[in-house]
Order: C-alpha cells, then structure tokens, then sequence
C-alpha cells in the first residue's frame, strides 16, 4: 500500500492543494507527539527556578538532564519527522527511518521516564515534599510519550488513514485551499509606515521590502526623531526598534501611547530573538505585535497588513460611532421641536410620559383671518413661505413670554401658559404674547389678521401616538378657549370670565354681548382693551 513517503512517485498532476493538504495531516502527527514533550520542558524549567530545589545539588543535576533529554527529543522530532522529509523520503527507505527514529527515540526518553521514578522514591525527604506532583507528571508523560511512539510512528500512512475515515482528505484540502488563496488587491492595506530604528542597515532593509508592496516609508534614527515625525500626524504604523541610544524603544512607546492624538496609531515593535521579554512588556504597554530579525517576508506583510486592516476598522467603528452620535443629536434635537424638554427627558428614560392634570392653566387659541381666501388667489410657496415665517415669528414671542406652544392647526395655533413651567399670571402673559401675534400678522403684506381667544381652569396633558408624537391638552378649558376665538373679534384679545377674572386689576376689559356656545349655553366674554395706567405688565410688545 503506497504511503506518504512514496508522494515522490505520484500521479504528476497532483495537486499543490493536495500536497499542503497531506502535509498538514503530518504535522498534525508530529505535534501530536511533540505535545507531551513540551509539557515535559514546562515542568522541568519551573522546577529548576523553584529556589527550593536548590538545596539539593543532585536533584537540580538530575532535572537538567530530564530537561536536555527533552530537549533532544523535541529537536529529533522537529527534524527527522519533519514533513518535508518524510514526503521526500523513498518507500523503500520509509521502514529504515522509522526503525531508526523509534530506537533514538526510545533511549532518549529513558531519563525522562527513570530520573523522576527515581526521585520518586525518596519523596519522603523534606525538600522533595513540594515536587512530588511534578515528578510524578514527569514520570506519567514519559510513558506516555514511550506509548506512543508506536502508535504514532505506523500512522503516517495517509491512504490508510484515509481509507479507515480517521483522515478527511478533502476537508483538509478545502482548509489549504482557503488558507492559501492569495489576498486580492483590494484586500491589501496600504499605509504611511515610519521605521524607527537607530542602524542604517536595517532601516534601508526595512524600507526595500514595504516600498515595492505600495507602502510610503518614513524613517528615523532614533525615539526624538520618532515622535517628531509622529506629531506631524498622516503616520498608519509605527516599526519600532527597542535597544536605542538616547531613547529607547519602551520610552518611545510609553510616550505615544500617553499621547491622546497617537494613542491609536499601531505600534510593532522590532526585536532581535533574545529580546523577546522586552517585547511582552511592550506588547502590556500597548504594541500591536512584534517582528524579529531577520525578517521573514511573508509573516512581515502579513503582520502589517492585519495591523493596517485593524487600524482602518476602528476608524471605521469611529466614523460610525460619530455618525450615531450626530444621529442621535439630531433625534433629540427634533424631539425638542415637537416636545417640551421635561416630555423628552421623560420619554427618554421611560419610554412613555405620564398623563396628568395641570391646574390654573392659560389655554391661547389664534386663527387667522382671510386666510383662505388668500390660498385661493395664491401660489401654495408663497402661502406656505409667508406662513412660516408667521409661525416662527409667534414661536420667538412664546419663548420670550414663558408660553409653551401646543401645536398648529392649519392657520391656527393653540399654547398654553403656566403648564409645565409655573409662572406668575399666566393669563396676562398669554395677553402679552397674543399682542405681539396680531402685530406681527397685521405687518405682512398679506392683508391677514388674527382672532385670540383666551381662557384658564384645568386641564389634562399627555403625550399621543407612537410613530409620530403629539403632546396635547384635553378637558373643558381647551375648549371653552377655542370657543372665545371662535367667537372673537377680528384683530382682538377674547377673553373669558375666568380669564377675565385674573386680569381685572391689571388691565381695561370690555364687556361683549353673550353668545350663545354649542355644549355651553349662554357664555359672557370679554375684550382685552389695553393695560390701566397703574399696571406694569410684564415683557412690553415690541
């Protein structure tokens, strides 16, 4: 039966994916059996630093050759067992090897399994009292690893692994495919790299391999030249040398990183092989990653491209983020244009406003007069333009008065006084602002002019719909105050008994004949004539 040793004398047309894909099975191998060794090492180096151990000289002795066997074996393993050799390895060739490799195998893991079994026995010695559950996990990983060696070494044979299901060749040949497809242009980051580095060699090494990928370089000597560079701003990724004169790599990077403006700017910090702690510390600091020399192209272009690519999606989230945000402004902001702000707070924290009653509340009703008639003689821009600019104008005056607008209704438009905010006289403040609607309609070129009607009591409030919210008044008040209007005069303030009786000392009020209201019988109204003389009313028209 053909085993993956014999790949050399396959089908030609095989497939590269078919080829990553059996070598991938081998290293799934391989690490299989490389898993417990690693282990072993762990256990084994956090022995050897125990401060304890060192009151025992043979047993320090004897852990360091339980570590070199391990190390032996991991180094073996990694090579003999590699996948590019078993793949190159003759059929013929394949029994030889392995018999080989279980034999050196075998006599290697001897200290490893012996040693700790040894140790074991004089457990009872004071000093070994905190290593017998190391020891023993030594002694069991080393038999573990003497029974697999078998196991292991006769499944290389990848058709036969296929052929029993324990391999799922095309599932694995889909992962390489995958993992193999080339990244398309337009998934490749480009950016504004600055090297930091203090040896010319290396910038220059640096700089010939992101230019040709599309990259714009700028370099600098050292960490003042860095951070210079950086505050000019347009830099996408930081290559940060660590061992530096004058500023070091770890100074540099604690200083951008408490920078507001270059805290977000990735940083990969570059490191020779013995320097690897350094680069976990920066790593806690903030850097992105790290590259060690001598640089490998494929994981360089890699490793920048996934920063740059990081680097654009949380400028993304940040645009987003802002975009929300104006959303959202925008929503409160139209909410306080169709609501009063203590209904929008309510809104917003639960969800609904409560109704309630309001008393001693100033209810205003305006109308327009002649309006229709001019909509029927008038383009619908300059009705609506003229319009508008009235609204805003009375809008401008409630606010000055304290008036809280309700809502308009076509050529009509309802406020209240006293309502949501408590204020001294509502009813005359109504008065005061009614004065300066009819000004301001009686100046429009329009010919139009203005019925008020006002009148004061109890009402209810509350907040209608769930698409489109209206905040609005109910109760016999609204009506009787749209009765006053309805009623009025043209160019004149209508009052009602009740709303007449707050005002009386303030201001000159005629008497109207009663009028008969539907739902209200016969009805006394009043026509607000101008202040007396020893009044001082509050906020004079304008």
């Amino acid at each position: 039966m053909p085993t993956a040793t014999s790949t050399q004398t396959a089908d030609p047309v095989e497939s590269r994916t078919s080829i990553r894909a059996r070598q991938v099975f081998l290293v799934s191998k391989r690490d299989e059996l490389l898993t417990p060794i690693h282990a072993i090492l762990d256990i084994v180096e956090r022995i050897l630093v125990d401060s304890r151990a060192a009151r025992q000289e043979g047993f320090v002795r004897d852990m360091g050759k339980v570590r070199q066997a391990a190390l032996e074996l991991r180094d073996l393993i990694q090579d003999v067992l590699s996948p590019a050799r078993l793949m190159s390895t003759a059929e013929a060739d394949f029994e030889a090897l392995r018999s080989r490799i279980r034999h050196e195998m075998l006599n290697k893991l001897n200290p490893v399994i012996n040693y700790p079994e040894m140790w074991l026995e004089d457990a009872d010695e004071e000093f070994l009292q905190g290593f017998v559950g190391d020891l023993e996990m030594l002694n069991s990983l080393g038999r573990r690893c003497f029974a697999l060696i078998d196991t292991i070494l006769a499944s290389w044979n990848i058709e036969a692994a296929v052929e029993s299901k324990e391999l799922d060749l095309q599932s694995i040949e889909d992962m390489v495919q995958r993992m193999s497809s080339e990244l398309s242009p337009a998934m490749t980051e480009i950016g504004h790299i600055l090297i930091v580095d203090d040896n010319g060699v290396n910038r220059d090494i640096l700089q010939r391999l992101l230019e040709p990928l599309g990259h714009s370089i700028t370099t600098a000597s050292n960490g003042r030249e860095a951070l210079n560079a950086a505050q000019k701003g347009g830099i996408d990724l930081i290559l940060l040398d660590i061992v530096m004169p004058e500023m070091d790599g770890f100074a540099v990077l604690m200083e951008l990183k408490s920078d507001p403006k270059l805290r977000d700017v990735p940083v990969i910090m570059i490191s020779a092989l013995g320097e690897i702690e350094y680069v976990v510390s920066c790593i806690k600091l903030g850097a992105e990653d790290y590259l060690s020399r001598p640089y490998n192209p494929v994981f360089l272009k890699a490793r920048i491209n996934a920063c740059l690519e990081k680097k654009r999606l949380r400028e993304r989230e940040q645009q987003y983020i802002a975009e929300i945000d104006r959303e959202r402004r925008r929503a409160d902001e139209l909410l306080h244009v169709i609501l009063p702000g203590q209904i929008v707070v309510e809104l917003k924290e639960k969800n609904r406003f409560a109704p309630r009653r309001y008393e001693g509340v100033a209810v205003l009703f305006a109308d327009i007069v002649d309006f229709t008639p001019y909509c029927e003689t008038h383009t619908a821009e300059e009705v609506v333009e003229h319009l508008q600019g009235l609204v805003e104008t009375w809008e401008t005056a409630a606010l000055k008065y304290e008036v809280q607008k309700i809502k308009t209704i076509g050529d009509a438009f309802m406020a209240a006084c006293g309502l949501l905010t408590q204020v001294d006289n509502p009813v005359l403040r109504c008065i005061q602002f009614g004065r300066e609607m009819i000004a301001a309609t009686q100046q429009l070129s329009t010919g139009w002019n203005l019925r008020v009607g006002i009148h004061c009591g109890q009402v209810m409030a509350g907040v209608l719909g769930r698409r489109q919210y209206l905040f609005d008044l109910f109760g016999d008040t609204v009506n009787t105050a749209a009765r006053m209007e309805s009623h009025g005069v043209k160019g004149q303030i209508i009052l009602s008994s009740e709303a007449r009786t707050a005002v009386d000392q303030l201001c000159v009020l005629k008497e109207l004949d009663p009028t008969a209201v539907k739902g209200k019988g016969i009805v006394p109204r009043y026509q607000f004539d101008g202040f007396r003389p020893e009044a001082a009313p509050i906020g004079p028209a304008v």
